[in-house]
Parts: C-alpha cells; structure tokens; sequence
C-alpha cells in the first residue's frame, strides 16, 4: 500500500512539472486550424469536389474541372472581400457589452446591426457559388452527390443513436 501511495504522489508531482508549453502549443494548433478553415470558406466544399476521389466517382470531364476551378476563384475572391470587410475583432466588442457594469442594449443593437448587412451579402455570395456548382454537375452526378451525402447523414445519426 505504502509503495502504492507514493508512486500515485511521484505521478501526480510529474504531472505537475510538464511544462504547460506542451498543452499551450496544442490549443494554438487547434485555433490556427480553426482559424485556417474561417478564413476559406470555400476550402472544404473545393477539397470535397475536386479532390481525385471525387473526380473519379462523379467522373467529371475536364471541362467541367475547369470550370468549378473557375468558380472556386471567382468566389473566393468575392468572399475574402467581404471578409476583409467584416469588424477586426467582432467577439471583443461582444465581449465588451457582456462585461460591461450595465447592458448598452443600443450598443448591442448597432453591433449587430453593422454584421447584418454583410453577413446577408456573405450568404448571398455563397449561394450563388452554390448555384453555379449545382448547374456546373450533370443530372447524374448530383445524384450521386445526393446519394452520398444521405450515407454519410445515416452514419452520422447512426453514431449519434449510440
């Protein structure tokens, strides 16, 4: 028991001596990527159409390659406008009202207000790049899309039922 206790003390003493720098560059890791994937709105879907996967399964022509190509740039541009445009630092005048001694319910207002207008133009210019994806794909492969997606949408429901 004796042996047990202080083996448990050295363990816990141990853990305490890891440098926090390990820990610390982990989370910074996870906000670069969180960060990384905010910045490009576009990447995932691009990486999920373009990719040599994808291109095989919905056996897309070179054209068409060309094409969504053209329309990934086309929009990213657009959207990195808008992004530029948004406030700096959002969550810190957020943040600000929620610390504050008193609720400025004005000030809140006009914040939200401010994000109204570009985040409906953000919307706006995702949905046409949609758009311009959906008619890009023949019949045949948005229903392959479709297909695919309803699996992955079972699997998900599936693992959250466990």
């Amino acid at each position: 028991m004796n042996k047990l206790a202080s083996f448990l003390l050295v363990s816990c003493i141990s853990v305490g001596v890891i440098p926090h720098t390990t820990f610390a560059s982990e989370a910074t890791a996870h906000a670069q990527t969180v960060k990384r994937h905010h910045m490009k709105p576009f990447a995932h879907l691009e990486k999920r159409l373009l990719s040599d996967k994808a291109i095989r399964h919905l056996e897309l022509t070179q054209t068409q390659q060309t094409e969504l190509k053209a329309v990934f740039a086309t929009y990213k541009a657009q959207l990195e406008d808008l992004k530029e445009a948004y406030p700096a630092k959002p969550r810190e005048a957020f943040k600000a009202i929620i610390e504050a001694d008193t609720f400025d319910k004005t000030q809140a207002q006009l914040l939200l207000e401010e994000r109204s207008p570009k985040k409906q133009a953000f919307m706006l210019t995702m949905l046409e790049a949609r758009h311009a994806i959906h008619h890009i794909l023949t019949d045949e492969q948005r229903s392959k899309i479709a297909k695919r997606k309803r699996k992955l949408m079972a699997r998900k429901h599936h693992q959250n039922d466990n």
